[in-house]
C-alpha cells in the first residue's frame, strides 16, 4: 500500500510540474505583461502580476502564479470601458517598472486597475475603440450565401 501511495504522489507532482511548464512556456511568450488589481483596494494591496492576451472579443488575464489551464479573469470587449488613467504612486513604483501607468477600467459593476507600459496602453485603447457597436447585428452568412447562389424567380 505504501508503494502505491508514493507512486501516486510522484504522478501528481509530475502532473503539476507538466502543467506549470505548459503554462509558463505557452503563455509567457505570447502576451502583454501587466500588474492588475480589483478595486476597492487600499495602498499597494491587491496587485497581481500576470499576462493579458487578446482573444477575439475577450481580454484574458492569466495570473503569473497560477497553475490553472484557463484564464483567471476574462473581460468581455463590449462590457469593458476605459474610465481613467493615472501615474504610479511612489510605493507602486517600488515594485513595478517606472515606465508603467495605471489604467482604470470598468467591467460591469467591477472596477479594475491595470498597470501597463505605454505600448500596452495604446494597444488596449485601440482594441477597445475598434470594437463594433453592441447594437450591430452580425450577418447571417447562410442567408447571404443562399441569396448569391440561388437567383430570384420573377
Amino acid at each position: 500500500m505504501g508503494v502505491v501511495a508514493v507512486w501516486l504522489v510522484v504522478a501528481m507532482a509530475a502532473g503539476f510540474a507538466a502543467l506549470a511548464a505548459w503554462r509558463f512556456f505557452a503563455l509567457r511568450s505570447r502576451g502583454t505583461t501587466v500588474v492588475l488589481r480589483l478595486l476597492p483596494a487600499s495602498g499597494t494591496h491587491g496587485w497581481r502580476h500576470g499576462l493579458l492576451r487578446y482573444a477575439g472579443e475577450e481580454l484574458r488575464y492569466y495570473k503569473l502564479r497560477s497553475l490553472a489551464p484557463v484564464a483567471d479573469v476574462i473581460f468581455d470587449r463590449q462590457a469593458l470601458v476605459l474610465a481613467s488613467h493615472r501615474d504610479l504612486s511612489a510605493r507602486e513604483a517600488s515594485f513595478m517598472t517606472e515606465a508603467a501607468r495605471v489604467v482604470v477600467v470598468e467591467h460591469g459593476k467591477e472596477t479594475w486597475e491595470i498597470a501597463v507600459d505605454a505600448r500596452a496602453e495604446m494597444a488596449l485603447r485601440a482594441w477597445l475603440e475598434s470594437a463594433p457597436d453592441a447594437r450591430q447585428e452580425r450577418p447571417n452568412y447562410r442567408v447571404l450565401k443562399s441569396r448569391i447562389t440561388h437567383p430570384r424567380r420573377r
